[in-house]
């Protein structure tokens, strides 16, 4: 294996082990807070994300992705590392800014440095990125599993603290990434930058990734307070958060062989679209084992789905201004996050969680339906370069 691809790969493993997953909003209940303030909570962290998003992603093309990834793994695991020990609501917030500037910066730079390392290597995009993909989904369910016994026997607050750690260990991994040479960055970054956004072959990919990713943030919420509900215990929930998280990644790392259920393009916006929609539709009417399955089946989609979208954003956008546009998607779903989740959060806490994925379902279903229709309305501009399936020189 390639040394520069293999620092990657253990680049992502450790700043994926998160082993709180299962038991962050735990910890929150925990220590006194309720549901409608832990959303408020994560509204902090998600216009951090809408506020620094861009600016990270024009900083990310500047700079290089090996520096940005080593910024985001410092920032990242500072941020982890407060939110263990401090628990005013001032300290939790301010940890939630670090943690949001962190991932802002990542979020743009790993996609990046994965497509131009592929084209840059003749490699299949779908094939190197899912990789990437099973390998974080892989750490990260194995620290749930962990994370969720480790909290049972030692404390939730130790959990979050050994979790921040090994983000900041990732750091060492980035300092021998070599990049390819890249031209200079576009100085017209705003201008460009609105002309692809504006471009609805990759406004309509856009929209239905930030549904997607939209999805997957309000999961993370729900899921663990939902499977409490149910009466499972910290150290159960760990292992169905394994098994979620391993699936979702070997969707990924599939996505390359099954590729071609996505060629169709039109279809497989509706197929997967619809498909999401159950899994969270589903849940709320019933809580139960079939309730569990759709939930996992969620993160089974947003895995493939969500890598055939990137590549197909990816495709369409120039190395100077890439991580400005992906940091687009980041931004929009973030605010769109914020906006959703205190008036959720409300709800879950006055009508019931059930009733509430009830109500995002149909949130959910409109953001993506308004994608497929900006797709529509695109039909007679160029057509979409289909790359499933090949490599990019």
């Amino acid at each position: 294996m390639n040394r520069n691809l293999k620092n990657i790969y253990v680049y992502t493993f450790l700043y994926s082990f998160l082993l709180l997953n299962p038991i962050w909003v735990l910890y929150l209940l925990h220590i006194g807070y309720d549901l409608f303030l832990i959303t408020i909570l994560d509204v902090v962290y998600f216009l951090t994300i809408v506020l620094t998003s861009i600016p990270m992603g024009r900083i990310t093309d500047s700079i290089g992705r090996r520096n940005a990834l080593f910024i985001s793994s410092i920032v990242t695991g500072v941020g982890i590392i407060l939110f263990g020990l401090l628990t005013s609501f001032i300290g939790i917030a301010f940890s939630y800014i670090l943690w949001g500037v962190g991932g802002a910066i990542n979020s743009s730079a790993l996609e990046s440095i994965s497509y131009e390392y592929s084209t840059g290597h003749n490699l299949k995009y779908l094939e190197v990125f899912g990789i990437i993909n099973f390998i974080s989904a892989i750490s990260l369910a194995t620290a749930s599993i962990l994370g969720g016994i480790l909290g049972s026997l030692e404390g939730l607050k130790i959990v979050i603290v050994v979790t921040g750690i090994t983000v900041l260990l990732s750091s060492l991994y980035t300092v021998n990434i070599r990049e390819r040479k890249r031209v200079n960055p576009v100085r017209r970054g705003s201008h460009d930058l609105m002309n692809y956004v504006r471009d609805r072959r990759v406004m309509s990919l856009i929209i239905l990734r930030i549904a997607f990713v939209l999805n997957f943030n309000m999961m993370l919420i729900f899921k663990q307070p939902y499977y409490k509900e149910m009466g499972i215990a910290t150290a159960i929930i760990g292992v169905i958060f394994f098994v979620d998280v391993f699936l979702r990644g070997v969707s990924s790392l599939f996505t390359q062989r099954l590729s071609f259920i996505a060629k169709n393009k039109f279809f497989s916006m509706l197929f997967f679209t619809s498909f999401t929609f159950f899994t969270i539709y589903i849940p709320g009417l019933l809580q139960n084992g079939i309730s569990i399955l759709f939930l996992i089946l969620n993160s089974v989609i947003f895995g493939f789905y969500t890598n055939i979208l990137s590549e197909e954003v990816n495709v369409q956008i120039p190395s100077q201004v890439r991580a400005t546009v992906l940091s687009v998607i980041l931004l929009v779903s973030s605010l769109l996050t914020a906006m959703a989740e205190p008036f959720l959060g409300y709800s879950a806490t006055v009508i019931g969680l059930k009733t509430t994925m009830l109500i995002f379902s149909f949130i959910f279903l409109a953001v993506a339906t308004f994608g497929i229709f900006i797709y529509i309305q695109g039909k007679d501009m160029e057509k979409f370069r289909l790359s499933i399936g090949r490599a990019r020189p």
